[in-house]
Formats: structure tokens, sequence, C-alpha cells
């Protein structure tokens, strides 16, 4: 039998899609950057419609969350999601409720066929940013790998969250009786 795990999933933020600069000009130019970055490494969806798709989004409300963070998505014909990172040592003021400055994009393209299953990952995801934001050091090292692997932890403990309670492996057993377990749980011989 094989059992799903969190490993099969392609990297979600590459240190090769982040990205830090000094500062940027406009919104326009943080999203031709995150698209950039976004498309890297993928054939699945072309440079216009990632671009379009995440100004798309923004169009219908702000993607700022506070804490110099927001986190702009699209919902594309794709198979696994992909994170993209651009960090504005001189950010934007982009409407957010603290009304701080914008420094950390973390944009996000998610499988259009998948929309719900990653809603609760991206809700608790925000909410851990808006709580904790990032620490200093993480950002002013201007280490990607660093940056990837954070970002990582945050993301995959909650897709491991959310596979864990959306996601079961199924075998029939020569009884035709069903037994599930969960990825986290170890298969045992039935009785």
């Amino acid at each position: 039998m094989t059992t799903t795990s969190i490993n099969k999933y392609p990297p979600l933020l590459d240190p090769e899609r982040i990205k830090f600069i000094k500062k940027i000009e406009s919104k326009k130019c943080v999203f031709d950057a995150l698209t950039e970055l976004l498309i890297k490494g993928q054939k699945e969806v072309t440079k216009h419609e990632v671009f379009d798709a995440l100004i798309e989004r923004e169009k219908l409300g702000n993607t700022s969350i506070g804490n110099g963070i927001a986190v702009p998505k699209a919902h594309l014909p794709i198979t696994n999601l992909r994170a993209a990172i651009l960090v504005v040592k001189k950010g934007l003021y982009l409407g957010a409720a603290d009304k701080q400055a914008t420094t950390i994009f973390l944009a996000l393209l998610i499988p259009d066929n998948q929309r719900d299953q990653y809603s609760m990952m991206l809700s608790t995801l925000n909410q851990k940013l808006i709580l904790n934001g990032i620490p200093e050091n993480v950002i002013t090292s201007k280490n990607s790998d660093l940056l990837s692997k954070y970002f990582e932890n945050l993301l995959y403990d909650d897709l491991q969250t959310l596979m864990s309670e959306t996601e079961t492996n199924t075998e029939i057993n020569s009884n035709d009786s069903i037994r599930t377990s969960t990825p986290s749980t170890p298969d045992r011989e039935d009785e």
C-alpha cells in the first residue's frame, strides 16, 4: 500500500523564486516582479496569465494583511501550489489596516481545481503572519535559503494539517473490509 506523504509535493518556495530589492516604484512593478518569479521553472501557465490573474484578484480587494506583508494570490490551471517572495527594503503604502508600508510580498499560485482544499491553509497562514509577522533576522539576512525554509515550514505545517484532515488512504484487505489510516498513522495488520 502506498501512503500519502507531504514529501510527494514539490517545494512550494524554491529559493530562486525569492528576490530582495531596495525599492520598487508601484504596485504594477510588484506584480511584474512576482510574475517573473512565479513562472520560473514551470510551463503550465504563461507570464501573461499569471500577471492578469494576480491583477484581477487584487481588483477584488487589497491583499495587504498588515505587519508589512501582502499575500497576493491567483487560481490557475496548474498542478501544484507555487509561491514566490519579493522583499522590498523601502516598501509601498497599500492601504493596510495597520497603515504600515508593505515590504514583503508572498505570492501564491493555487491550483484552480483545489480552491476549497487550500482555503483553510491560506486562512491559517494569514493569521500566523498577522499575529507573528516575520522575524527581522530572517528578512535582514537577505538569505533566500533561510527565507525559503521559514516559509516552507509555515506552509508545510498548514499543508500537513490540511492533508491529514482531508485525505485518507484506503486499503481493501482480503476480507473485503475497508481500513483507513491518516498519513501520520502507521498501518497495522488487521487481526
